[in-house]
């Protein structure tokens, strides 16, 4: 006499598909986790670099202020970093660092993959 179970014909096919759904959910649960962690590790890197963007503008804000010589040249960044002097009392006026301008109460900002840090020098 020859067995055949009909009835566990497929059965194989409903377990692959029910692990394959633990499995994308046990994924996508952990990827909800971590994925803002390394966001937050990125954003304290470009902050960093966005950081050393406003010192340097600001230390050469200061240099070319007290109008030492030789007279150094704006700081210009490999990385992409960028700056924005801004003078006092002002939101958007951009400011030259010349002697001319006093007091020296300057902002700041640095800007470096879309994270902005800001420095404020006053005398």
């Amino acid at each position: 006499m020859i067995y055949s179970d009909t009835k566990q014909k497929g059965s194989i096919i409903i377990f692959s598909v029910l692990m394959l759904g633990v499995i994308l959910t046990i994924t996508l649960a952990l990827a909800n986790i971590f994925l803002p962690k390394l966001r937050t590790a990125t954003q304290a890197v470009n902050s960093a670099a966005a950081g050393y963007a406003a010192d340097s503008a600001l230390e050469w804000c200061l240099y070319t202020q007290r109008g030492k010589l030789p007279a150094r040249a704006q700081p210009t960044f490999t990385n992409g970093a960028t700056y924005a002097v801004y003078y006092p009392g002002t939101a958007n006026t951009l400011a030259t660092c010349a002697p001319a301008e006093t007091p020296l109460n300057h902002r700041v900002v640095g800007t470096y993959k879309g994270v902005s840090r800001s420095f404020i020098i006053q005398e």
